[in-house]
């Protein structure tokens, strides 16, 4: 057996240098490839940049048959494919929004071995042609990424992954390996029994960041220990607030104090946040007053600080946003700022998040009325619901919108259509014709040019209704960068001949059923989601309070065993007056 498990190694480190240039295995990737090997299903809860997805590609060129990824971002799924093939690996993804020869032909390709991984979201797996090619894949290995997603203690539920169990068994019950960045026990547990892995092995690496200094103070003259902040430490750094308005106040709570300063929220236009986050990432704005919109793809990595100056709404997701800063490994700092009333701004805010029945069927209500579905009828095409539109006839904030998308998903009343970050939803008027001669008497070349290239990427349908549209295809049919292309859309529709909208501000989904008269739901689901919440809530406020290492704390909480004490923190410096 020694000498098999050495033979596999050996070939598992040549193949990783062949491919990858590495030399070594991060912390945790051999653990999680072996385990892999031997047939075993496993749990890998590595942080984000430690090379989680060599722990199935790699495999999938050891094992005889598919790799078979779940991946809930298309971005993300289509960059992976296109490395893997410039490195020469066979691979290939799946979504919705490709044509149906073109998935026809992808599933007819895997069926027949062309590829080592194929990609694909959750929602394929429920999918009748899923279910009519299942069992002749010959899936060697079924991957499964972001899988906190399953978890309904997750921040980041996603229903569509309830449907794994089940796929899997349809794909001859192969070996599956479930990989997140950031998992506390409960949730880890939450993964094992949503996707039923058996006797998993349980790989969990690197939550630790000993670069990190993490400090909190209860303090109602916040602006005076961001400005202390701000002087003694120098460098480039985030500040994070709880609601829009505050980021505002705070973007220019900093332009008073001569910081150079922006304010990045989703209630931005995509235009103005594109902005704001280049002034910061090239270095003419020090600073970014921001909300928790300001995530995915903040890369960079010499961030010296990240301040909070209001509570966030759980510590998986402080320590996701506290964990921007310092990246390049050098000293950074995590502070925390808060006040008691801090506190009741995040209960109300869970109030609102998490609404009652009765206020979920008004959202319903309102959303099918601006979506033109009347009572009895089942759309056949997906229908747009504007969550902002909706949330301001309703009086609720767009988070109770989208819970209540959510849960209307779990109730088997329609699902959602999910679109990737870079697309947006776009919506002709009038007729080509209107258009065309627009184009024609416009003196201005460039926005004939314009016009008359997004008539040829379009399709007739988009004069009909609203069409998902993927602004890198735009910018290259256009010639246009990002934001000239964005400022076109917006004088377009500033003379009515169109209207866009980012998919921040609006999902698609298609009905499942019919429109009912009356909305039946089950309360549990609502009440669940409300103490959940709250729990996430309490746990944070333990932390800000705790009178022990914080790091300690944190650690304890996604359950590393760890010093009691770090000899870095404020606690362990000693910084606060004995109470």
């Amino acid at each position: 057996m020694r000498e098999v498990a050495a033979d596999l190694y050996d070939t598992a480190r040549t193949l990783l240098r062949r491919y990858w240039r590495h030399e070594t295995f991060r912390p945790g990737q051999w653990e999680i490839i072996e385990a892999v090997l031997q047939q075993r299903d496993a749990l890998a809860i590595l942080p984000t940049g430690s090379g989680k997805s060599v722990c199935y590609q790699l495999p999938a060129l050891m094992l005889e048959g598919l790799t078979l990824v779940v991946s809930p971002l298309i971005a993300l799924m289509e960059d992976q494919v296109a490395r893997l093939r410039a490195r020469g690996i066979a691979a290939a993804f799946l979504h919705g929004h490709l044509t149906p020869q073109v998935a026809e032909q992808c599933w007819t390709n895997a069926e027949h071995g062309a590829y080592r991984l194929l990609y694909v979201t959750p929602e394929q797996l429920i999918t009748p042609r899923f279910a009519e090619r299942a069992t002749r894949l010959r899936v060697a290995l079924l991957a499964i990424d972001e899988a906190h997603c399953v978890s309904e203690w997750g921040v980041q539920f996603r229903p569509a992954y309830l449907q794994v169990p089940e796929a899997r068994q349809r794909l001859g019950n192969p070996p599956l390996l479930a990989l997140t960045a950031t998992a506390t026990p409960r949730v880890r547990q939450d993964i094992v029994a949503k996707l039923g892995l058996r006797t998993p092995r349980i790989v969990v690496r690197g939550f630790d960041r000993p670069n990190l200094i993490w400090s909190v103070f209860q303090t109602a003259h916040k602006a005076e220990r961001v400005r202390a902040v701000l002087q003694g430490v120098p460098g480039p750094g985030i500040v994070y607030c709880a609601t829009r308005r505050s980021a505002e106040r705070w973007a220019e709570i900093l332009r008073r104090m001569n910081v150079a300063a922006v304010c990045y929220h989703g209630g931005l236009s995509m235009a103005d946040r594109t902005a704001a986050y280049r002034a910061w990432r090239e270095g003419r704005a020090r600073i970014t007053a921001a909300t928790s919109a300001f995530g995915m793809g903040i890369d960079r990595p010499d961030v010296r600080f990240v301040i909070h100056v209001e509570l966030p709404s759980s510590l998986e997701a402080y320590y996701q946003e506290a964990g921007r800063a310092g990246r390049d490994g050098r000293r950074a700092y995590a502070v925390l700022l808060f006040q008691e009333r801090d506190i009741a701004l995040q209960q109300h805010l869970i109030a609102q998040r998490y609404p009652g029945r009765d206020v979920v069927a008004r959202i319903f209500e309102v959303a099918c009325s601006l979506a033109q579905v009347p009572i009895g009828f089942c759309p056949t095409t997906p229908v747009l619901l504007d969550t902002e539109r909706v949330a301001r006839i309703v009086g609720v904030p767009v988070g109770a919108v989208q819970h209540t998308l959510e849960l209307l998903t779990r109730h088997h009343i329609w699902e959602p259509v999910w679109l990737p970050p870079h697309y947006v939803l776009l919506r002709l008027q009038g007729t080509p014709d209107t258009l065309r001669r627009f184009a024609a008497a416009s003196s201005n070349r460039r926005l004939s040019r314009f016009v008359e290239a997004l008539l040829r990427t379009l399709p007739a349908e988009a004069f009909a209704t609203w069409w998902p549209v993927s602004l890198r295809r735009l910018a290259h049919r256009t010639g246009l960068e990002r934001d000239r292309l964005l400022r076109g859309l917006d004088f377009l529709r500033e003379r009515t001949l169109l209207d866009w909208l980012e998919i921040g501000r609006a999902r698609f989904v298609r009905f499942k059923m019919a429109r009912p008269q009356r909305l039946i739901l089950d309360d549990r689901l609502l009440h669940q989601a409300r103490v959940q919440a709250r729990a996430r809530l309490d746990a944070l406020i333990r932390y800000a309070r705790t009178p022990t290492c914080r790091r300690h704390f944190l650690l304890t909480y996604f359950g590393e065993s760890v010093p009691e004490r770090c000899n870095a923190c404020d606690i362990c410096l000693e910084r606060h007056a004995s109470v």
